[in-house]
């Protein structure tokens, strides 16, 4: 399909888009480019930063335990302490498997199953036609991968930013402003280690709290970014694919494909299905069982934004727009799945009507058995799973809003109790 020289300068083109993701995985230790010794050596990296928010663990714990019978003040330490959770799972995921998600890569910034498609690599009059409609539907799949990808890092960057410049500030302030210990140091999450309490800033108490909290904030934040944006490209590759294969199927009775050529023409369309069949299945397995835990502390994490939001409004303004800041960022991690599950699913509900639309009933019998066959096995959609539970599709997304302002009634009941 294309030349040596072509194929570079798409690599390199694409590569470009999802930089922003390559870089935040470096900074996580998750190397996505060719492996070597320097991205081997960022495994420490990782596991550093997963021991450290691991340890911070033990500080939401003591302030939950603290204020247990006070709902409001324990709110937003759980919710981050389960958004840091699940993103210390997915790092943890990615350092045994980043080769794999390498290689998955390399293969969708090269377009690896077009280049193997065997009509490209045959003289049909058609193959400049279809080769600039491929490549019109390959960049408007990676022009939602860069929006949807920059909007994704950008809410995660800005509440961190919330998070820890806030915290930095308020110290800062009072650390010149106010006479020695007669203020409470802030921490970047709501965390506390009882044995420090008195110690205000001084070295290395308050320093080793800041890199604790900030560890767990970092990795909450980009973490969550790094893995997700992971699927954004690879579930919105597999989805250009899909749209590139339900055009190549309806051009196969095409006056620009030789009458004698057709059915050889149907047969790589269904090879080429068959590759796109291994691509779906093969992104499913690598997500199904890791989103299933996303998925419920989600559940839980909303409800308590929701939450923390209605206390906000009545206390405090600035608490209300973290909030928001908050499910800008940690609620788009489910749009994310929902929302590109939905597109995959679409997409591959066209590939049957590909088939259909072409006019097979004017082409010999091997043709048109060709298409009755192929007509009822794509009856069966591609589908990205939540493990054994549910899919990933809108319908699913307002399920967990729906459970969400559940929880979110519960925890206002009990709180006026």
């Amino acid at each position: 399909m294309l030349s040596a020289e072509e194929v570079a300068a798409l690599k390199a083109r694409n590569y470009r888009t999802i930089r922003p993701i390559i870089i935040s995985n470096y900074a996580l230790g998750v190397n996505l480019m060719r492996p070597s010794r320097l991205g081997n050596a960022l495994k420490l990296l990782n596991i550093i930063l997963m021991v450290s928010s691991l340890i911070s663990f033990y500080g939401h714990w003591q302030l939950i335990i603290l204020y247990i019978h006070e709902i409001p003040r324990i709110v937003e330490t759980v919710s981050t302490m389960f958004q840091t959770a699940m993103s210390i799972m997915k790092m943890a995921y990615c350092l045994f498997i980043q080769h794999k998600f390498y290689e998955l890569l390399k293969r969708a910034c090269t377009h690896q199953l077009l280049q193997d498609c065997e009509i490209f690599h045959s003289d049909f009059p058609i193959n400049q036609e279809l080769k600039e409609k491929v490549d019109e539907i390959m960049s408007a799949s990676w022009t939602s991968i860069r929006r949807q990808s920059l909007y994704y890092v950008s809410a995660c960057i800005a509440i961190i930013c919330n998070y820890f410049g806030n915290s930095l500030g308020v110290n800062l302030y009072h650390y010149y402003t106010r006479p020695y210990g007669s203020f409470e140091i802030i921490l970047p999450f709501p965390v506390r280690y009882p044995k420090w309490q008195d110690k205000c800033m001084d070295f290395p108490y308050y320093h080793i709290e800041m890199y604790l909290s900030g560890c767990a904030l970092y990795i909450a934040g980009i973490g969550a970014f790094g893995f997700d944006a992971l699927f954004i490209v690879l579930c919105a590759h597999g989805v250009g694919q899909i749209k590139a294969l339900c055009y190549m199927i309806e051009c196969s009775t095409s006056p620009l494909v030789p009458s004698e050529r057709r059915v050889e023409y149907i047969r790589y369309c269904i090879y080429q299905y068959q590759r796109v069949s291994a691509y779906a299945e093969e992104i499913n397995n690598f997500f199904r069982q890791m989103i299933l835990v996303q998925f419920l502390l989600s559940l839980f994490c909303w409800g308590l934004v929701l939450f923390q939001m209605s206390l906000g409004f009545g206390s405090s303004f600035i608490t209300v727009i973290r909030m928001i800041m908050y499910m800008a960022a940690a609620g788009y991690q489910i749009v994310i799945y929902c929302y590109n599950g939905q597109e995959f699913m679409t997409a591959s509900e066209q590939i049957p009507m590909a088939f259909y639309n072409c006019c097979w009933y004017k082409e010999n019998r091997e043709f048109r058995q060709l298409v009755r066959m192929m007509i009822m096995r794509t009856n069966r959609m591609f589908n990205l799973d939540v493990s054994w539970f549910t899919k990933m599709s809108l319908p699913t997304l307002m399920v967990m809003m729906k459970t969400s302002g559940q929880y979110f009634l519960l925890l206002q009941n009990v709180s006026e109790k």
